[in-house]
C-alpha cells in the first residue's frame, strides 16, 4: 500500500558484527562479551550456535534489554532508545584478556564506564602488546533521554577513550561530539584526525555513507570512495560490517589500500538487502589469515 510504513525488527549491531566476522574471518573464534536479555535471546540463539562463536563470555540478564528503534525515513536516522542494562563490569571482561585482537562496538554509549575500559587497555596490552585494538565509536556519541530522539553530545574526556587504539572509526557526523568546531566534510576531517593520532590513536577512520571515508595514519590521509551501488534497500549495520571489514583486513596486516578496498565493497554490499539476511552477500568475501590460519577475534559490547 502505498505510503505504508514498514516496521524491521533485528538483533542490533552485535549481531551485525558477529555475522560479518563471520563471514569474513570463517576461521576465527569470536568471543562475544556483552548482557544477553533472557526474555529477548530467542532472535540471538541461532548466531550464537553458529560455528567458531563461543557463546561463554555472555552475562545473563533475566528483564528485557536495551532497545533502539531507528527512524530510517532520512539518512540521518535518528534513534530513540531504551536503555536497561548496566555498563559491563570489569570482572565480565577477563576473558577479553586470551583474545589478541579486540573491538569495541559502542552500540548503546554506556556499554563500558571509561575507567573499565582504560584498565582493560591497559591489562590487554600487557599480553598483547602487537595485538589489534579498534574502537567504533557510533552510539557513545549520543546522550539518552527514554521517550525522544537522541542528540549528539561532547563526551566528557573523549580522547582518554582513544589512548592505545590501532584503529578508531566513527562518522562524520560523530566528530561533533569530539570537538566543539567538528569537520563539516571528509576532506575537513584531516585535523581531527591528527588530534586523535597525537593522543594516541594509530589510525582513524571517519566514514560519511555514499561519500565514502577518509582514512589516516602516520603516512597522511587518503579518501576512500564507497562502493558503487545499483540501489540501495537498508543502510542499517553498514557501519559494523565496515569495521569488521576494517578489522578483518588492517588488523591482519594488509596493504592498506587493499584493506580499504576491501572494507567499502563489503559496507556497500549489505545495503542491498534489508535486516541481518543482508549479510549473505558478505559469503564470498572471507579473509585469508597470514599462513591460512584462524585468529581469535574478540567483539566486545
Amino acid at each position: 500500500m502505498e505510503g505504508e510504513e514498514r516496521v524491521l525488527v533485528s538483533a542490533g549491531g552485535l549481531a551485525y558484527s558477529l555475522l560479518a566476522l563471520r563471514c569474513l574471518l570463517p576461521g576465527a573464534t569470536l568471543l562475544p562479551l556483552a548482557w544477553l536479555s533472557e526474555p529477548d535471546a530467542e532472535p540471538f540463539r541461532p548466531l550464537l550456535a553458529q560455528p567458531g562463536v563461543a557463546p561463554e563470555g555472555l552475562l545473563r540478564w533475566p528483564e528485557p534489554g536495551n532497545q533502539v528503534t531507528l527512524d530510517c525515513r532520512t539518512e540521518a536516522k535518528p534513534e530513540t532508545a531504551w536503555l536497561r542494562v548496566p555498563p559491563l563490569p570489569r570482572e565480565a571482561l577477563e576473558p577479553a584478556l586470551s583474545c589478541p585482537h579486540l573491538l569495541l562496538n559502542c552500540t548503546s554509549g554506556r556499554d563500558l564506564e571509561l575507567e573499565t575500559w582504560r584498565a582493560l587497555v591497559r591489562d590487554w596490552r600487557r599480553v598483547h602488546p602487537k595485538g589489534w585494538l579498534q574502537l567504533d565509536w557510533h552510539s557513545l556519541s549520543l546522550d539518552w533521554e527514554e521517550d525522544r530522539p537522541r542528540r549528539l553530545r561532547q563526551v566528557p574526556q573523549a580522547f582518554a577513550w582513544v589512548e592505545g587504539l590501532d584503529l578508531l572509526q566513527l562518522t562524520l557526523a560523530e566528530c561533533a561530539s569530539l570537538t566543539p568546531r567538528p569537520p563539516r566534510r571528509l576532506e575537513d576531517a584531516a585535523d581531527l584526525c591528527l588530534r586523535l593520532r597525537k593522543a594516541g590513536c594509530r589510525r582513524v577512520v571517519v566514514s560519511d555513507g555514499a561519500r565514502g571515508f577518509l582514512y589516516s595514519d602516520a603516512g597522511g590521509c587518503r579518501r576512500q570512495a564507497a562502493w558503487p551501488l545499483d540501489r540501495v534497500v537498508d543502510t542499517t549495520g553498514c557501519g559494523d560490517v565496515l569495521g569488521a571489514a576494517l578489522l578483518a583486513t588492517l588488523g591482519q596486516g594488509w596493504k592498506v589500500e587493499e584493506a580499504l578496498a576491501l572494507a567499502a565493497e563489503a559496507a556497500g554490499r549489505v545495503c542491498e538487502a534489508a535486516g541481518l539476511e543482508s549479510l549473505a552477500a558478505l559469503s564470498d568475501l572471507s579473509v585469508p589469515s597470514p599462513g591460512g590460519g584462524g585468529g581469535s577475534t574478540n567483539p566486545v559490547k
